[in-house]
């Protein structure tokens, strides 16, 4: 069996709560990666193949280090992509929020927005080093069989799992900011946002690509009982809570085989990794 899809995961896009679903949906079926090489540049075709040794039936896998402008769908055939995409402006300041509070950045804003990680992240991410909006579009036309987005997510995982052939994505939402004060502080003050606005301009490029062009296509896609399959998709999961999703067979057998087999395995592969770094680098 063959993998069949990989999802792009971009950063403060929903990406853990989709992890959740699909844990749920697909058990060991499905595999939240790591690539070994702490420094490669995306996880690669060969890696993929190493890891079929672990996960022999693996059909869905995702994250940060899957990226559609690396080698995945050369080495596999019929292989497609899917990410989700954020408002980039609010993206963008809920990754510093989220630095600060979980990743114990402490960098002003103004420094952390500077850096050359932090502007157009969803279109580095997707279109790779040095691409504009423009190539990012292009990429996402060529080459990503679906693009959801955190604003429209119930509607998103409806024709995700429709245009894949996936069971229902039902979801907790599993990270939320312990508080909002930072990101809110940034949108609301108008110099802050001015930054935001000018450090992601490529990505805006690609986000309005997908909002007024991606986004009405899937939906005509998928016809017009996706309002009324929504609703019912959201009466599903009425009373659904972390603990129940966690005790479903699927979502047990994920976690036993990606903790007892899959995350040592890459823990070791990154340990000696770092032993291979000259000292002082």
């Amino acid at each position: 069996m063959q993998p069949r899809l990989a999802i792009a995961h971009i950063h403060k896009t929903a990406g853990t709560t989709l992890s959740g679903a699909l844990k749920a949906a697909l058990g060991g079926r499905y595999c939240l990666v790591t690539a070994r090489d702490p420094h490669a540049p995306f996880f690669d075709a060969a890696e993929l193949h190493a890891m079929r040794r672990v996960y022999p039936r693996l059909e869905v896998l995702m994250g940060h280090d899957i990226r559609p402008w690396g080698d995945l769908h050369e080495a596999v055939p019929g292989l497609q992509y899917a990410t989700f995409l954020r408002d980039p402006v609010t993206r963008c300041a809920s990754h510093y929020q989220y630095d600060v509070q979980r990743g114990r950045v402490d960098l002003p804003f103004e420094e952390w927005i500077a850096h050359e990680v932090s502007p157009n992240r969803q279109v580095r991410h997707l279109a790779g080093p040095g691409a504009s909006g423009d190539d990012a579009v292009a990429l996402v036309e060529e080459r990503v069989a679906f693009v959801g987005l955190l604003e429209h997510f119930d509607a998103s995982l409806v024709m995700m799992a429709a245009r894949f052939g996936l069971p229902p994505l039902h979801y907790v939402r599993k990270w939320s900011a312990p508080a909002d004060d930072i990101k809110r502080r940034l949108l609301d003050d108008p110099s802050a946002r001015e930054m935001l606005e000018a450090a992601n301009r490529e990505d805006m490029i690609l986000y309005r690509h997908v909002v007024d062009e991606v986004l009405p296509r899937q939906e005509a896609a998928y016809g017009p009982a996706l309002g009324a399959d929504v609703e019912q998709f959201r009466a599903e999961m009425e009373g659904m809570t972390l603990a129940r999703l966690q005790r479903t067979p699927r979502y047990a057998w994920y976690v036993a085989k990606w903790r007892l087999a899959y995350q040592p395995w890459v823990d070791r592969a990154r340990a000696a990794a770092a032993d291979r770094v000259p000292a002082g680098r």
